[in-house]
């Protein structure tokens, strides 16, 4: 896939964002192997990742893990393409996008299945008519929370072109964004939606009352890089089925918590709530690691809708879950 001028400057900087992460982050040794993992924003949707970080996870199976942080999926997507990293947590779509313009990205494992989250209004705003010709914070134009947006939108009376979407990128943008006026409203995940209705902030729904059978992200990787490199990729992927695992656990209850708290800078009330919404549903983080296979069909199906130029490749295509399975054995 051919990469622009502005394409090598966004992996310049995210090269510059990961040399500037903290010591957690970046701390090396001569024993582990490190692997980079790249992601737009820290919040409740790494949870897996903060716990496997956070318990020495990784470390027990031989790897450093460095995040590497960026401002959009589009930027992550394309360092993943480019070398720049070798995992990311990827929404499914910008996968499949990259695929038809040329690249050969494979999931590997599950991420986030149904995310959940709140539509985070200016307090002015008191329901869903009071959008119509207003601006909302979307990410980007074809990340898959727009095809949520739009269902919350149209089982709401708005239809397309009553209102505007604005790419603003992850989810600080998004809410600064409205805080700031300059949009009307943003879907905003956990614990940042919290923060905001206690800040004052208006809401109107969640997203989970719209649609609720979706592959939101997962973890993906260069098909050439997984396959020379298959016994770290299964380490890798055994440190996070493990922090899954321990989510789930309820004897975990207060340390996972204590991640939130400590790893996305939630206080200790936004992170019981957001702790208890993902317990009530159990249909956020996966239990074991692994995706919504139906959840994945229905993206690729919708692929129009998610503003793809070409019809994907079959969406079994792209999944290639033999890693998982090994490090679930």
């Amino acid at each position: 896939m051919h990469l622009s001028s502005k394409s090598a400057l966004i992996l310049l900087h995210l090269f510059v964002l990961s040399l500037l992460a903290g010591p957690a982050e970046a701390q090396q040794s001569a024993k582990l192997r490190t692997v980079t993992y790249g992601v737009i924003t820290i919040s409740a949707l790494n949870w897996p990742f903060l716990i496997a970080e956070h318990q020495g996870m990784f470390q027990r199976e031989g790897v450093d893990f460095v995040r590497v942080l960026g401002e959009t999926t589009t930027m992550t997507s394309q360092a993943l393409v480019a070398g720049a990293m070798d995992f990311s947590q990827i929404n499914l779509v910008q996968l499949l996008a990259a695929n038809t313009s040329g690249a050969d990205l494979v999931v590997v494992g599950g991420d986030v299945m149904v995310p959940i989250y709140t539509l985070i209004v200016d307090p002015s705003i008191k329901s869903y008519a009071e959008l119509k010709g207003k601006r909302l914070a979307v990410a980007g134009p074809t990340d898959p929370l727009n095809y949520v947006l739009v269902r919350m939108l149209e089982a709401n009376g708005l239809k397309p072109g009553e209102y505007e979407f604005l790419g603003l990128g992850g989810t600080p943008n998004r809410l600064a964004g409205v805080q700031k006026g300059g949009v009307a409203g943003a879907l905003v995940n956990q614990p940042s939606d919290f923060k905001a209705l206690a800040a004052g902030m208006g809401q109107l729904g969640r997203s989970t009352d719209y649609v609720d059978n979706f592959q939101y992200t997962v973890t993906g990787a260069r098909r050439d890089w997984v396959q020379k490199n298959k016994d770290l990729v299964v380490r890798f992927l055994r440190a996070y089925v493990r922090a899954c695992e321990f989510f789930y656990n309820p004897r975990n209850k207060e340390t996972v918590i204590r991640v939130l708290m400590e790893r996305a800078k939630a206080d200790r009330e936004e992170a019981v709530k957001t702790y208890d919404l993902y317990m009530q549903t159990k249909k956020t983080i996966p239990q074991r690691g692994g995706i919504d296979l139906t959840g994945a069909r229905a993206v690729a199906q919708n692929w129009k809708e998610f503003g793809l130029k070409r019809e994907p490749p079959p969406v079994e295509s792209v999944i290639d879950l033999s890693y998982l399975a090994e490090a679930q054995k």
